[in-house]
């Protein structure tokens, strides 16, 4: 066998079954379904965030098994009494992992579930970082080139008035404990007064 398409198809192995594996394994020992993280990250496209505090989803533009659930959730979750206090100071952000799309596109599948949302279109460049700075596990399915498997974390990114990112915590979505997100980003931003 070719040794180029031995190595791409470990590397595909890799992507596939142990990055999940490895977050699985780190969320199991989090009872919270948080991990706190603390660390400095490099996202020159998120830099014109227009809110001090993110919370960013990674996906695709048409995902419709873990998008399009998961960003009506977190439009109810954006809009609820609980996280109205929050929202001048928090933002959500959903970010495409297929670049094959037009780049208004991440934008307008955003805002489709609540216009206070925005999308972030990445060229296969910018993605190529993703997986080694975040964790975020992507790969083209097998069985069908128009779709996507991914992780499906939320993360919390805090844009320092100096302009670097430092990535706070990542939550699990199964559930997706809303009570913790709140408690902790206002813990968060008392700590920084």
């Amino acid at each position: 066998m070719n040794r180029k398409v031995v190595v791409i198809t470990l590397f595909f192995i890799f992507l596939a079954i142990v990055l999940p594996l490895t977050f699985s394994f780190l969320f199991s020992n989090q009872k919270s379904g948080r991990i706190i993280v603390e660390q400095r990250i490099d996202m020159p496209y998120l830099q014109d965030a227009n809110k001090e505090w993110m919370l960013i989803f990674f996906g695709y533009v048409g995902c419709t098994d873990v998008c399009t659930p998961l960003l009506h959730h977190l439009s109810d979750f954006y809009d609820s009494p609980s996280f109205k206090p929050l929202k001048k100071r928090v933002g959500v952000c959903f970010i495409n992992l297929m670049p094959n799309v037009q780049k208004d596109q991440p934008d307008a599948f955003a805002k489709a579930f609540n216009g206070e949302f925005e999308g972030v279109y990445l060229t296969q460049k910018e993605l190529m970082s993703i997986d080694r700075e975040l964790s975020v596990f992507f790969s083209r399915s097998l069985r069908d080139k128009t779709t996507m498997n991914h992780s499906d974390y939320l993360y919390l990114v805090q844009r320092r008035k100096e302009g670097s990112l430092i990535l706070k915590n990542i939550y699990s979505t199964h559930p997706l404990n809303q009570k913790m997100i709140i408690e902790d980003i206002r813990a968060l931003q008392k700590g920084e007064e």
